[in-house]
Parts: structure tokens; C-alpha cells; sequence
């Protein structure tokens, strides 16, 4: 049991932390392809930038099989060398609430879920961050359509993987993402995530809230990003 809660903290946490670190803004709305995704490209390092300068917390729940575990609370912020660190605030779980989990997990699965949960970080990560190549092909194909909000929805397939698709949400006046929601496959498995964007008071955009799932693993996982402070 202590082996598999070890697993989740530290690979969910990975996953939390490839989600978080790679989230950036989209371009302005504009009608030439090439522009907007050298605008993409401009505007994530400048995000990338502004988010280096603040710290903030990180709440990451999991559920498996039903079973919600407690979540856990962490301290963000990145270091002179580049790196994101994070530091565990909030207390383990005890170990009685740790039992449940382990009837819907054999010692002999453990070693597959592992790999499984990294092949879905990776996965994440690759639709958390497009390249620019990535975004001008979607811009080049993208169907626009009016959003409920007066904004506009962006809506593409095939953008990372064959078959998939994804909407962008964009705010009426700024043209930024307000949301971005994209389903994929892993595995044979259909994986959908949902972002929800805020942003910080002359500081960065960030993603909020990610809620990714897999039905099929019976997974899911709510990551919340919030109480930025500057440096």
C-alpha cells in the first residue's frame, strides 16, 4: 500500500507539474494562420516569463475507482535555475484512509499503472503545450463559431493526435482562452481533459482548474492553481 500511495504522489505529481508548467496563452484571433502562431509563440514566453516572478499553490485530487483520496496541498514556485519546485504542504494521508485503495490494486499491477499514468502525463503535457508548427496547422483548419459568452470557439481534429479534437474558447474583447477542452486516445482509451484559464492582476495567465479523465481506468484527477503571490 505504502508503495502504491508513494507512486501516485510522486507520478500524479509529475503529471500536475507537466500540466501547470506547460500551460500558456493562446494568440489574438487573427485571420492569418502564420501570424497567429508566431503570436502563440510570443505570448507563451512571455507568460512563461511573468509566471517565473510569482509563487502560488497547487491542489491535486485524485479519484480512483470511486475512491477520492485526500488531496494534497503544495507550495509552487520556480528556482533561480530554471526548475519548477514544489514542497508538499498539507499532511499525508494517514495510513487507514491508504487501505481502501489497495483491493483495487494487485502488488502485481502496481509496476503497469506506474507506467500507465506516465504514458498519460506525456500525453497531457503534449496538448498543454503545442508548438508553433502545431498551432498554425490549426489556425489553417480551424472552424470558428460564435460562443454563448459573445466570444468565439475554435474548434479543430487531428492538432496532436489522429482522431482527436479540441476547442478553444476565446474571450470576446482579448481573444485570450477562457477554456480549452480537447479529447484523445491513450491506449485505446478515450482521455478528456478540461482547462479553465484565470489570470493574475498585470501577471500571467494561468490554468486554474485541469480536470482530466478516463473513464475507461476509472481515473480521474482536478488540478487547481491558485493564491499567486509575486516574488
Amino acid at each position: 500500500m505504502k508503495e502504491f500511495m508513494t507512486h501516485r504522489r510522486r507520478h500524479g505529481g509529475a503529471l500536475v507539474v507537466a500540466l501547470l508548467a506547460a500551460a500558456g496563452p493562446l494568440a489574438a484571433q487573427n485571420p492569418n494562420a502564420g501570424q497567429m502562431a508566431e503570436q502563440y509563440a510570443q505570448n507563451a514566453k512571455a507568460n512563461a516569463q511573468l509566471t517565473r516572478q510569482y509563487t502560488w499553490q497547487m491542489r491535486v485530487a485524485l479519484t480512483y475507482k470511486d475512491e477520492a483520496q485526500p488531496p494534497q496541498l503544495y507550495q509552487m514556485n520556480w528556482a533561480p535555475d530554471g526548475t519548477l519546485q514544489k514542497t508538499l504542504i498539507s499532511a499525508p494521508p494517514e495510513e487507514k484512509k491508504r487501505r481502501g485503495l489497495r483491493k483495487h490494486i494487485a502488488e502485481s499491477e502496481i509496476a503497469d499503472f506506474k507506467k500507465w499514468l506516465g504514458d498519460l502525463t506525456e500525453l497531457v503535457k503534449q496538448y498543454m503545450a503545442p508548438t508553433p508548427g502545431q498551432m498554425m496547422d490549426f489556425y489553417s483548419k480551424a472552424t470558428m463559431t460564435p460562443a454563448p459568452n459573445g466570444g468565439a470557439a475554435a474548434i479543430g481534429t487531428n492538432f496532436i493526435q489522429p482522431g482527436d479534437k479540441v476547442t478553444y474558447y476565446l474571450d470576446p474583447a482579448t481573444h485570450q482562452p477562457t477554456s480549452y477542452s480537447f479529447r484523445t486516445t491513450l491506449q485505446g482509451d478515450t482521455v478528456s481533459a478540461n482547462v479553465i484559464y484565470g489570470t493574475v492582476a498585470g501577471g500571467p495567465q494561468y490554468a486554474s482548474q485541469i480536470t482530466v479523465a478516463v473513464l475507461a481506468k476509472q481515473v480521474t484527477m482536478v488540478v487547481q492553481n491558485f493564491n499567486y503571490l509575486k516574488q
